[in-house]
């Protein structure tokens, strides 16, 4: 009896990857910022914002070729996910957490604009500080008052 029936495998369907998720934009520093003293900003948001309950974008902030190069194979890469199964975007914004390199004496006031200035990404501006100054508040990457969104996207 038992050999007429054939065990049937339970197939799953692969993980999408974050550029399957994630919609992405990079901004522009000012002109008239020199190379290097400001990071490179890519923002990112959930692809279909029924997905989640904040649709605002979260911005990850990248200072060296090394790192643009790491956030771009991760963006590619497939998605990992919490204990609760649910996508996660800590790989994204793990580079949030490194020390800056920045290290000038003066206060940098900078306004960064979406390279695609027509699909309703906000303009951003960033305000960094030198190192050893007390702040109110911490800021990511120990540097940059910078708020970011923490609410995952949820498939």
């Amino acid at each position: 009896m038992f050999g007429l029936f054939k065990k049937q495998e339970k197939q799953t369907q692969p993980l999408p990857t974050y550029t399957d998720v994630y919609d992405t934009m990079l901004y522009q520093a000012p002109d008239e910022a020199p190379k290097e003293a400001l990071p490179t900003i890519y923002a990112f948001r959930v692809k279909d914002p029924s997905l989640s309950p904040d649709p605002r974008p979260d911005f990850v902030l990248l200072e060296t070729d090394d790192e643009i190069q790491a956030w771009q194979q991760t963006l590619a890469g497939q998605v990992a996910q919490n204990a609760k199964g649910q996508i996660t975007d800590a790989p994204l914004l793990r580079w949030n957490d490194i020390p800056s390199m920045l290290t000038a004496d003066d206060e940098i006031i900078a306004m960064y604009f979406p390279v695609r200035d027509d699909e309703g990404w906000p303009a951003l501006a960033l305000q960094a500080h030198p190192f050893g100054i007390a702040l109110d508040i911490k800021p990511a990457r120990d540097r940059y008052y910078f708020e970011q969104n923490k609410v995952v996207g949820f498939m």
